[in-house]
């Protein structure tokens, strides 16, 4: 955290800028040292958590920068640490190395080192066209293309020069059709850019960037500005021009400059004054009485400075002694007249832009003006718009402290300080969410959306990844609890069967064993020779015909030493008289194959042709053979 006397450093650093003739700091700067000052000793009793976001405003004027640091704790719910205002020459350019210079050791003792400071600036109005317009109701990824060609079609750009965005402010009916409200802008690359550029060379890149307008809306939409009405307005009295901004429902709606301000009333005095002084008759005619002439204009100069302090400084907030001096020399009432028209053309104005949005609007209504103004306004001049309009005004006053809003620092003193601070205030609340950005737009906004579908679609499939494998380990984890359930259920039948075991009892099963084999054996023994014929019945085809069939079969059971392991016992041997019939050509074909199904039979083994000869059966020629199988 920046310290007071770090503070006074940086206006070291201004008095080297400035020229020597340059006045010093105004008192306003020296209330906001002040509050600067306390900010350490209430840091101590509230220290600042910077698990948040601390958000800072800064509001880049003419002649002076100020700053507000604040902690979001919520939505709606804010703390604020500190704020300060440093004036400086407004003649320095901002691209000068001067300027770059004094900018950097303010954003370090303001902003400190934390690498979690959101800083959002103002940018001038006065180059950012604000416009809104109605497009019919579409489809929300149409609503871009569709924007952007309404615009095009009202107010041409040339999106190389401008950035420009869009902020859809809700659905409304016309002519019984759905159509969208939306409040579109743009704004000049070059000034985006070159404020974005000086923050980034001071090591504090920023944020956002926008304009005043929005700040008031970023006020309204956190519930700093608390309002019961619909639509209301905010009229800000700059020193060479004015602004009007017309809010519906939280959303700016209108914004609109008016050339008319402070200067225009002063210089409406300053003719005021000439025409009444008689003296300066004097000074336009040939006499060369110097010395009276610089008399007259010096008595001028402190005429006017005395009208500045009566109706735009502190002086109708002092005593009423000192009120009573001055109005001695210029009666309030007199000078009030002189002001007059100038005010009147500025009343004209807002009464014009108000009837404009009644009219766009379907006859609604502001009810309410909230003013704010870089000096200090003669309570007459506030009291004048408001009747002459015939809406209640109030001075805004960004400090009002409330359960949602809390200061560590003491506010300004006076109210035009504290409305002074109204863009910082607005700056510092602003979001993403809430306040347009010239650095975020509905372009990068897509980006994100794409990128957060892709991020959900991911995210989905994990999911469901890790629901599928929660799935399958609780089904694995249900089919161990069966089985260990089964294999308990299986132990404790083995523990209640118990057999005894011993060298009887296993005698006894081989015995059984051997004797059904033999029984088996005996079996397939009386049956083998059924088992021949049937299968000489199967393999033989019709081309064979058999004539004879003889064995010799060995139907008694071998009790040597059975045959060696893969060995089989031979039984006896098949002999075969017979005698193939058909073509001559396939009757050696047709034997090799009969003889080869016969060897394929488990039951038959090596056959052999022992004799084979061409001879004629009942009137054919076929081949005679006779033949020799082993059984087994």
């Amino acid at each position: 955290m920046a310290k007071y006397d770090e503070i006074s450093s940086t206006e070291r650093l201004l008095d080297l800028i400035r020229d020597e003739n340059k006045p010093g700091a105004t008192p306003s700067t020296a209330a906001s040292q002040r509050a600067v000052g306390h900010r350490l000793k209430n840091l101590i009793s509230f220290p600042v958590s910077f698990r948040k976001v601390i958000s800072v405003g800064v509001d880049l004027g003419h002649d002076d920068l100020k700053m507000i640091k604040i902690h979001r704790v919520s939505d709606r719910k804010f703390k604020m640490f500190e704020f300060a205002r440093i004036p400086f020459d407004p003649d320095i350019s901002r691209e000068s190395p001067q300027f770059h210079q004094f900018l950097k050791p303010i954003l370090t003792n303001f902003c400190g080192y934390s690498k979690n400071v959101e800083i959002w600036c103002t940018t001038p109005s006065a180059s950012v066209e604000t416009r809104q317009i109605r497009i019919p109701k579409v489809n929300p990824k149409l609503i871009p293309n569709s924007v952007y060609w309404s615009y095009q079609k009202v107010s041409p750009f040339n999106e190389k020069d401008v950035i420009f965005d869009f902020e859809v402010l809700g659905d409304v009916e016309e002519d019984d059709k759905l159509k969208i409200d939306v409040m579109a802008y743009t704004a000049p690359k070059s000034e985006i850019k070159d404020l974005k550029d000086l923050f980034s060379k001071t090591g504090f890149p920023l944020t956002g960037i926008s304009i005043v307008p929005f700040a008031y809306q970023s006020l309204l939409r956190t519930g700093r500005i608390k309002t019961d009405e619909s639509h209301i307005s905010s009229l800000y009295i700059g020193r060479d021009w004015s602004r009007i901004d017309i809010f519906s429902e939280g959303s700016l709606v209108l914004s609109r400059g008016i050339k008319a301000g402070v200067k225009t009333m002063l210089e409406t005095l300053r003719t005021e004054i000439e025409g009444k002084l008689f003296e300066l008759s004097v000074a336009r005619s040939s006499t060369k009485d110097s010395a009276r002439i610089l008399a007259i204009k010096k008595k001028l100069k402190n005429e006017l400075a005395q009208a500045h302090q009566l109706f735009f400084g502190e002086s109708h907030n002092a005593p009423a002694a000192a009120v009573e001096e001055r109005q001695r020399l210029l009666k309030e009432g007199r000078l009030f007249k002189m002001v007059l028209p100038a005010l009147e053309r500025l009343v004209k104005q807002v009464e014009r832009t108000l009837r404009h949005f009644a009219m766009q609007y379907e006859n609604a209504r502001v009810r309410k003006i909230y003013i704010s103004s870089g000096v200090d306004p003669h309570p007459r001049i506030l009291a004048y718009i408001g009747e002459e309009l015939g809406i209640a005004t109030e001075t805004l006053d960004p400090f009002a402290e409330n359960p949602n809003f809390f200061s560590l620092v003491p506010s300004p003193q006076t109210a035009s300080e504290r409305s002074s601070y109204v863009p910082a205030m607005g700056m510092a609340l602003s979001r993403n969410e809430l306040t347009p950005n010239f650095l975020y737009t509905y372009k990068d906004k897509q980006k994100v959306v794409s990128s957060q579908r892709v991020n959900r679609g991911v995210f989905a499939g994990f999911f469901l990844l890790m629901a599928l494998c929660v799935w399958v380990s609780f089904w694995q984890d249900r089919q161990i609890k069966a089985r260990e359930s089964h294999l308990q259920q299986l132990q404790q039948q083995l523990d209640q069967f118990s057999v005894r075991v011993d060298q009887n009892l296993i005698v006894n099963l081989v015995d059984d064993t051997q004797a059904n084999f033999r029984k088996i054996t005996e079996i397939g023994e009386k049956y083998f020779p059924v088992a021949v014929i049937s299968e000489l019945t199967d393999l033989t085809p019709v081309s064979v015909r058999l004539l004879s069939i003889s064995t010799q079969v060995n139907t008694q059971v071998e009790k040597e030493k059975p045959p060696a392991k893969g060995e089989a016992k031979e039984k006896g041997t098949l002999i075969l008289d017979g005698i193939v019939q058909g073509d001559r050509l396939s009757l050696e074909s047709a034997l090799a194959g009969y003889l080869m199904e016969l060897r394929n039979s488990p039951i038959f083994d090596q056959p052999t042709i022992s004799k084979k000869s061409v001879e004629r059966f009942e009137n054919k020629e076929g081949l005679r053979f006779t033949a020799r199988l082993k059984l087994i």
